[in-house]
Protein backbone atom coordinates (compact mmCIF):
# COMPACT_ATOMS: atom_id res chain seq x y z
CA UNK A 1 0.00 0.00 0.00
CA UNK A 2 1.30 3.44 -0.90
CA UNK A 3 0.98 6.13 1.78
CA UNK A 4 0.38 9.52 0.27
CA UNK A 5 0.43 11.40 3.56
CA UNK A 6 3.86 10.52 4.91
CA UNK A 7 4.11 13.73 6.95
CA UNK A 8 2.41 14.93 10.10
CA UNK A 9 1.76 18.37 11.53
CA UNK A 10 2.99 19.07 15.06
CA UNK A 11 3.47 22.21 17.12
CA UNK A 12 6.98 22.98 18.37
CA UNK A 13 7.17 25.84 20.85
CA UNK A 14 3.86 27.09 19.42
CA UNK A 15 5.09 26.99 15.78
CA UNK A 16 3.56 24.53 13.31
CA UNK A 17 5.93 22.15 11.53
CA UNK A 18 5.54 19.24 9.10
CA UNK A 19 7.68 16.21 9.95
CA UNK A 20 7.98 12.65 8.62
CA UNK A 21 5.56 10.24 10.32
CA UNK A 22 8.21 8.19 12.14
CA UNK A 23 10.01 11.13 13.74
CA UNK A 24 11.40 10.45 17.22
CA UNK A 25 12.35 13.05 19.80
CA UNK A 26 16.04 12.44 18.96
CA UNK A 27 15.50 12.91 15.24
CA UNK A 28 13.47 16.07 15.90
CA UNK A 29 16.36 17.52 17.89
CA UNK A 30 18.73 16.61 15.04
CA UNK A 31 16.45 18.32 12.49
CA UNK A 32 16.36 21.44 14.68
CA UNK A 33 20.13 21.23 15.37
CA UNK A 34 19.58 21.20 19.14
CA UNK A 35 21.92 19.37 21.52
CA UNK A 36 19.94 17.25 23.98
CA UNK A 37 22.42 17.63 26.83
CA UNK A 38 20.93 20.70 28.55
CA UNK A 39 17.28 20.68 27.47
CA UNK A 40 14.00 19.11 28.50
CA UNK A 41 11.29 18.03 26.07
CA UNK A 42 7.64 18.21 26.99
CA UNK A 43 5.02 16.59 24.76
CA UNK A 44 1.35 17.25 25.45
CA UNK A 45 2.24 18.57 28.92
CA UNK A 46 4.32 15.51 29.91
CA UNK A 47 8.11 15.56 30.28
CA UNK A 48 9.76 12.86 28.17
CA UNK A 49 12.75 11.20 29.91
CA UNK A 50 16.01 11.48 27.97
CA UNK A 51 16.24 7.69 28.07
CA UNK A 52 13.17 7.63 25.76
CA UNK A 53 14.32 10.25 23.21
CA UNK A 54 15.48 7.62 20.69
CA UNK A 55 12.30 5.54 20.87
CA UNK A 56 9.49 8.02 21.59
CA UNK A 57 7.70 8.68 18.29
CA UNK A 58 5.85 11.92 17.76
CA UNK A 59 2.23 11.79 16.59
CA UNK A 60 0.02 14.03 14.48
CA UNK A 61 -1.01 17.19 16.38
CA UNK A 62 1.44 16.68 19.27
CA UNK A 63 2.32 19.85 21.16
CA UNK A 64 6.07 19.86 21.78
CA UNK A 65 7.87 22.31 24.04
CA UNK A 66 11.66 22.33 24.07
CA UNK A 67 12.79 23.88 27.32
CA UNK A 68 16.23 25.40 27.96
CA UNK A 69 17.13 25.95 31.61
CA UNK A 70 18.02 29.50 32.57
CA UNK A 71 20.68 30.07 35.18
CA UNK A 72 20.53 32.94 37.57
CA UNK A 73 20.99 33.91 41.09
Amino acid sequence: MVRYNSFMMISINKKQMNLPNDTTVSSLLEILDIESKFIAVEINMAIIPKSEFKTYKLREHDNVEIINPVGGG
